[in-house]
């Protein structure tokens, strides 16, 4: 009987064991399960967007970015000053047509130089390589121009304006340059351009600046004869006023 109630004893003990183990499988598998989608929620994105929506966006960021180029674009051209975007020379034809042209609203002279076709940067090169052989003359570079001068005589500036070579001339006129200086009136003459399109024009800026530097020549020595003139009428003046003081002095001396 005793053998009986260990044994009832030992397998009631061993189903509660069971029940214990079942249950404690079962907890565990709960929190593991719980634990699962919680991580799973917290990697997953709080919103989603599916294709249309994703399409409709990138257009509407597309159109605002091109609306944005358009007004900075509007805003550099109202700011930018009143010259011209450099163009090729009308003879000129790209080598590939198909080329991507870049322009902005104001270009140095050094870039619109590399605009011209070949016939034009001979042009520019050989009335530069003109006016730098003449005696004393030196060369004064600027963003939009370069100018020649002998002194402060200016010999010839030279620019590019619409692909085209532009050449300023400041011829003097002895006239006019006498009536200045006698009437002390200050006078300032109109300068002429040439516009270089072909190869007679670069022999019109040749002629040009030999003209220009005679005149400035001519200008000098009138100058120096005139400062001469008026160094011979001071010792005149001397001469005579020594003269006319001689008498007095003896006078004095005698008394």
């Amino acid at each position: 009987m005793d053998g009986m109630l260990q044994a009832i004893i030992v397998v009631f003990m061993l189903f509660l064991c069971s029940l214990c183990l079942f249950a404690i499988v079962v907890i565990v598998r709960d929190i593991i399960h719980e634990h699962s989608q919680k991580k799973q929620q917290k990697e997953e994105p709080t919103t989603s967007i599916n294709a249309e929506e994703l399409s409709e966006l990138i257009a509407r960021a597309a159109t605002a970015l091109a609306d944005a180029r358009e007004s900075e674009s509007a805003e550099e051209l109202a700011e930018a000053p009143a010259e011209p975007v450099a163009e090729p020379a009308p003879a000129d034809k790209p080598e590939d047509e198909n080329a991507v042209v870049f322009s902005r609203a104001t270009l140095s002279l050094e870039e619109k130089y590399a605009t011209l076709s070949t016939e034009y940067k001979r042009f520019f090169d050989d009335i530069i390589k003109h006016a730098l052989g003449k005696e004393g003359v030196r060369e004064l570079k600027y963003e939009n121009y370069y100018d020649y001068k002998i002194g402060s005589y200016k010999v010839l500036r030279i620019a590019i304006k619409r692909g085209e070579i532009v050449c300023e001339f400041q011829f003097l006129d002895r006239d006019v340059l006498d009536y200045a200086n006698n009437s002390g009136v200050k006078i300032k003459q109109s300068a002429s351009s040439i516009r270089v399109t072909e190869p007679s024009a670069v022999g019109a800026i040749k002629d040009g600046i030999d003209l220009v530097c005679t005149q400035i020549a001519e200008d000098k020595e009138h100058k120096k004869a005139l400062a001469r003139e008026k160094r011979r009428e001071k010792r005149r003046k001397e001469k005579e006023e020594n003269e006319a003081e001689a008498p007095v002095r003896e006078e004095v001396v005698n008394v």
